[in-house]
């Protein structure tokens, strides 16, 4: 037996992380599990939203302030993930209709299926894997979307290049599988997934969970490895930073769900909440390797092989070593217009005359002005571009809206913007700033920007 502290530190880093942008699901800003990290001595911020990339800004920004904090570049390292949904049946549709048109023939057992959003850990270990994180996750806000953003087979295929895949957690398809069909249904699924992905980088996950179901199927999940010798890692869905933020971050659950608290209840007597595990376990905290020691050692020392179990906390690290030093280019990208200085000058002098502008000295040099500092710093292209959303918006707004020329699309102008005469020649704006008398260096001036905020547009 062993007893509590005799649980060797080896390294331990959290691959399985929600934060506030998994809505209404985890209850920790991304700065505070960035603060949480460095107090428990990670060395990796992993975040693996549901269906989304949306904290990777902010979680780029904590990392990089907690480094210049400590003066030490490697203190804590974003690792891109993201726990996407899937289901092999979702269509590529845009809209309600599709969608309809689609589940029309499909048969009761199709329809069960096709409700069902399990969940996939996919974690980049590459910029192909990061930009194939990008693709799978717009595709399932805009082509994938039924109850959630999800992905289907063929687009897991297509974009599996650069990415770590996990079994994930029980609310996965090989969790479903073996809830419905025990081991063997289980097995099938987990070769479907090796089919898709191959098994170079596909590991198995185990979780400590409160959750009773947990137990079954972290023994299951040893089989696995043992039958198929894939690398087995160990997470804690983290949910939230602190022990004492379960409470809440339940509360918020039961908004998510609809569900009061004597339906909650009721739910776990029937043992019908399978979908809905988070509200059982108030074990989701992030916890240090030490207090993951411990909750091994309290539960699951008789499930988990303590061998298995240090092996799947130092797979953690690997992989995070493996996925570290991820960059990509966060500077604003535009597309470039070929000749763009000279299409500027000649729409700017057409809209001078079709706006009937009197040709005085005051004119003319304020458009010379404008025009001088917008191509030398390399601005044409960001102008011709917003000219272009704008004719088109008035092009399109009359034929939707059945009524008005256009102009309620777009408007006067707004900001900073309406000091520029160039804009007002283009029809950006529909302020003449020289009578208004507005400036144009509150809009754009020498030390403000430059080129090397706009690079040629690259897929």
């Amino acid at each position: 037996m062993f007893e509590k502290n005799s649980v060797e530190i080896v390294g331990f880093e959290h691959l399985h992380l929600h934060t506030d942008y998994s809505l209404l699901d985890g209850f920790q800003t991304v700065e505070e599990a960035g603060n949480r990290a460095v107090e428990i001595n990670q060395k990796f911020l992993t975040v693996s939203d549901h269906g989304m990339l949306g904290a990777v800004p902010r979680q780029i920004k904590i990392c990089d302030k907690i480094c210049d904090k400590y003066k030490d570049k490697n203190k804590l390292s974003p690792i891109f993930a993201s726990e996407l949904y899937i289901n092999s049946l979702q269509p590529e549709s845009s809209c309600l209709e599709d969608m309809q048109n689609f589940t029309k023939d499909l048969s009761p057992d199709e329809i069960d299926t096709l409700k069902a959003s399990p969940h996939l850990l996919a974690i980049a270990y590459s910029l192909e894997g990061y930009k194939n994180l990008v693709r799978l996750t717009s595709w399932g806000w805009t082509k994938g979307f039924y109850r959630k953003p999800r992905v289907n087979y063929e687009q897991l295929k297509k974009h599996r290049e650069g990415l770590i895949f996990t079994s994930c957690c029980y609310n996965s398809e090989i969790g479903r599988a073996f809830d419905k069909g025990g081991e063997e249904a289980g097995f099938q699924m987990l070769e479907k997934h090796l089919e898709m992905f191959g098994r170079e980088h596909y590991y198995l996950e185990m979780m400590l969970l409160d959750f009773k179901k947990q137990f079954a199927y972290d023994a299951f999940i040893v089989k696995c490895h043992e039958r198929y010798k894939l690398p087995l890692i160990v997470s804690c869905d983290v949910h939230y930073c602190r022990q004492e933020d379960s409470h809440y971050q339940r509360l918020m659950l039961m908004i998510q769900t609809n569900r009061t608290l004597k339906e909650i209840e009721e739910a776990k007597q029937k043992d019908a909440m399978v979908d809905f595990f988070e509200l059982q376990d108030t074990n989701l905290w992030m916890k240090s390797e030490e207090e993951l020691n411990d909750k091994w050692l309290k539960d699951y020392s008789e499930i988990i092989p303590y061998e298995l179990f240090q092996e799947a906390k130092k797979n953690t690290v690997k992989i995070c070593e493996m996925a570290k030093g991820v960059t990509f280019d966060r500077s604003l990208k535009l597309p470039i217009v070929e000749d763009c200085d000279e299409k500027l000058k000649q729409f700017v002098l057409e809209g001078f005359k079709k706006r009937n502008l009197p040709q005085t000295k005051t004119y003319s040099s304020r458009i010379k002005e404008e025009l001088s500092l917008i191509t030398r710093k390399g601005f044409s292209s960001y102008f011709l571009i917003q000219k272009m959303m704008t004719d088109e918006a008035r092009r399109v707004c009359p034929s939707l809206l059945g009524w008005g020329d256009g102009s309620e699309a777009v408007g006067c102008g707004r900001g900073s913007a309406a000091g520029s005469l160039v804009c007002y020649c283009l029809g950006i704006t529909d302020i003449d700033p020289i009578r208004e008398d507005l400036l144009f260096s509150r809009f754009l001036s020498e030390s403000r920007g430059g080129r090397s905020m706009i690079l040629e547009f690259k897929d």
